[in-house]
C-alpha cells in the first residue's frame, strides 16, 4: 500500500505540473491575442493597408517593441513546457533590452502628447484626453518595471517568476483593451461612454484572476505573487482613474511632461 500511495502522489504531481504548463501557455497566448486584436484596429491594419499616417520612427519602435513583448511571452512559456530552459534563459536576457525600449518609448510617447496639451494655445479634445489619461501610461510603466524587475530578481524561483511575468504582461494590456472596446462598440474614441476607461484599466486583472483560480483548484492555495500583485495592479490603475482630470492627476501629468522636455527631440 505505501508503494500505491507513492505512485498516486507522483501521478497527482505530474498532473498538476502539466496543468500548470498549459495554464501559463494559455494565459500568455490569450494576452498576446488580446494585444494584437486591439492594435489591429489602429496600427496593424492601417499600417499594412498603406493608410497609416506619417509618424516618427520612435512611434513605430514603440509599437513594435510591445509587439515583440507579447510575442515573446507565449514563446517563453512554450520553451519551458518543452524543457528548453537554456533557450528560455537566453531570450530572457535579451528581454532586458526589449523592456528598456518599451519603458522609454512608452513614457516618451505619452509625455510628448501631454506636453503638447500643456503648451497648446487652444487645447482640443485630443490634447484634453491625453492631459487627463496620459498619466495612466506612467502607472502602466511603473507596474511593468515593478513586476518585470521582480520576475528577473526571482528568476531562479520558477513558481514566483512565471506569476510575476503574468502580472507584468497584464499591466501593459490596457491600451489594447481600450481599442477592442472602442472597436466593438463602434465609438468615437474621444467620446466613449464613462464606463470605458474603468473597464480598460481593470479588465487586465481578469487574466491574473484566472491564474488565481487555477492555483486554488489545482494546488489548493493562491500564490502570494498573485495575492500581493493583483491589489497593486488594480490599486494603482484605480488611483490613476480616480485622479484623472484632478489637481493630483495634473501634477503627475506635469511631471511626465518634464520627460518630454528632456527627451522630446527623440520623438
Amino acid at each position: 500500500m505505501p508503494n500505491a500511495e507513492i505512485i498516486t502522489t507522483q501521478s497527482v504531481k505530474i498532473s498538476e505540473s502539466r496543468s500548470s504548463k498549459w495554464i501559463y501557455i494559455g494565459l500568455a497566448l490569450s494576452m498576446c491575442i488580446t494585444a494584437f486584436w486591439g492594435f489591429a484596429y489602429t496600427y496593424f491594419i492601417p499600417l499594412f493597408g498603406g493608410v497609416y499616417p506619417d509618424v516618427s520612427p520612435t512611434l513605430h519602435i514603440h509599437g513594435w517593441s510591445f509587439f515583440l513583448w507579447f510575442l515573446l511571452v507565449p514563446i517563453q512559456a512554450m520553451l519551458i513546457a518543452k524543457g528548453r530552459r537554456n533557450t528560455h534563459i537566453m531570450l530572457g536576457g535579451a528581454s532586458l533590452a526589449l523592456a528598456a525600449v518599451m519603458i522609454f518609448t512608452g513614457v516618451l510617447v505619452a509625455s510628448v502628447r501631454i506636453l503638447h496639451g500643456l503648451t497648446a494655445a487652444n487645447p482640443d479634445e485630443f490634447t484634453t484626453f491625453w492631459m487627463a489619461f496620459g498619466q495612466l501610461i506612467m502607472y502602466n510603466m511603473v507596474l511593468f518595471v515593478l513586476f518585470y524587475g521582480a520576475a528577473i530578481r526571482w528568476r531562479r524561483k520558477p513558481g514566483l517568476h512565471k506569476r510575476l511575468m503574468i502580472l507584468a504582461t497584464a499591466s501593459v494590456l490596457p491600451a489594447a483593451i481600450f481599442r477592442i472596446i472602442v472597436g466593438l462598440g463602434d465609438f468615437y474614441w474621444l467620446a466613449t461612454p464613462g464606463w470605458v476607461m474603468p473597464a480598460t484599466f481593470l479588465l487586465p486583472g481578469l487574466f491574473v484572476i484566472v491564474g488565481m483560480v487555477h492555483d486554488k483548484v489545482v494546488k489548493g492555495y493562491i500564490h502570494r505573487a498573485y495575492l500581493i500583485g493583483l491589489p497593486i495592479l488594480l490599486g494603482l490603475h484605480g488611483f490613476g482613474l480616480i485622479t484623472a482630470g484632478t489637481p493630483v492627476g495634473d501634477v503627475v501629468s506635469k511631471i511626465m511632461a518634464l520627460f518630454a522636455r528632456v527627451f522630446g527631440g527623440l520623438y
